[in-house]
């Protein structure tokens, strides 16, 4: 059987971009009858891709088993769903409706505020700031009530499909368990098709996507949840409300680089000058300082420098990837704009090597 070569891989990638541009339902259509009759597997192989390192950890590292070490994972896994939605779910929506329901109130206290120090501000009354960070305080919580009603309606969504949740997990633990057996089988598929050279090119580029995009959102998500963990503390110290609502936006604010931490500050600010008035600047000082300490310290040690995205990219790659694929694609436009570069660099530099040896005069 002839093999695929490069070019004709090529062609055919040109092919399906050219048909997803110029007739994207026919496409959408395919895929999305692709994706659903194959979910179950789909959703078993990335469940078992995203623990696999953690598998690792548990038997290189602490020479435990992979019957025990799957054990562990799963029962720890289960045991963190439970609580998020025994605990975390219920206080969040309770967080969200208190927070609407005494919004007049927040409001008639800021009022109070505003006039209480005006005669110190007389600015304020020419610029009618009062009004507009009303404006900004009604934008923020329709944002909010919207927003998280849908993500609450997502996680809700899932118990209707717990059927497919269980046997995708069923499969993961299929696929961790022999995951030798399928990366092995893989390979010999990729030798079976495809030619030896595009065959040994797409092992390399799986590795550097396991890599890169691992390595990324495991870091990310550990800095996220560290970050958001001692927001909820300081908060709660502070004794500003609706500390689980904060946490989280904070935590889920911290996958977006610049933008995303400084819109955390102003979501905490907010709340602390329409419930705790006096609290607001420390609040905007703690955060700050928060932030500061998770560029400088925490995020460097735990991602190190691995992506190297100058700011310019960095941006783009979110606005990109938010603008197509929506929350998702801003987490994974990052890893995703990283090894685009790093696979850029590395065919310089094999063109760089390569020119370099035609250069060199024969002896």
């Amino acid at each position: 059987m002839k093999k695929m070569s490069r070019p004709l891989f090529t062609g055919i990638i040109l092919i399906l971009i050219y048909t997803r541009l110029n007739n994207s339902g026919a496409i959408t259509l395919t895929l999305g009858n692709f994706f659903s009759f194959f979910s179950v597997f789909i959703y078993g192989g990335i469940i078992a891709f995203l623990l696999n390192p953690i598998l690792k950890f548990l038997e290189k590292n602490k020479r435990i088993k992979r019957k025990s070490s799957i054990l562990i994972l799963y029962f720890s896994l289960f045991l963190l769903l439970g609580l998020f939605f025994s605990f975390i779910i219920p206080r969040l929506t309770r967080n969200i409706s208190d927070l609407i329901e005494n919004y007049p109130k927040y409001i008639s206290v800021f009022e109070n505020s505003v006039d209480k120090y005006k005669h110190l501000l007389p600015f304020l009354k020419d610029i009618n700031i009062l009004n507009e960070l009303l404006l900004l305080q009604q934008k923020t919580l329709i944002f909010l009530q919207q927003e998280f009603s849908f993500l609450v309606g997502q996680f809700l969504g899932v118990t209707a499909k717990i059927i497919s949740l269980i046997f995708s997990l069923i499969f993961s633990i299929f696929f961790l368990g022999n995951k030798e057996y399928f990366h092995r089988l893989a390979k010999e598929v990729l030798d079976a098709f495809l030619s030896k050279k595009l065959s040994s090119e797409i092992k390399s580029l799986s590795k550097r996507i396991e890599r890169v995009f691992l390595g990324y959102l495991s870091g990310k998500t550990l800095d996220s949840l560290i970050i958001g963990g001692i927001a909820m503390i300081g908060l709660t110290v502070l004794h500003i409300p609706y500390v689980i609502l904060l946490g989280i936006f904070i935590t889920i604010f911290n996958f977006v680089p610049y933008v995303g931490p400084f819109i955390g500050i102003v979501l905490g600010a907010t709340i602390a000058l329409f419930t705790v008035p006096g609290n607001t600047v420390v609040v905007l000082i703690f955060l700050a300082l928060l932030q500061q300490f998770d560029a400088w310290v925490l995020e460097p040690k735990i991602l190190g420098s691995s992506l190297n995205l100058s700011m310019f990219w960095t941006i783009a790659a979110v606005t990109l990837g938010g603008s197509v694929f929506g929350a998702l694609g801003i987490i994974i436009a990052i890893p995703g704009f990283s090894l685009i570069k790093e696979l850029y660099l590395l065919k310089i530099e094999k063109e760089s090597s390569s020119n370099t040896n035609l250069e060199e005069p024969k002896v």
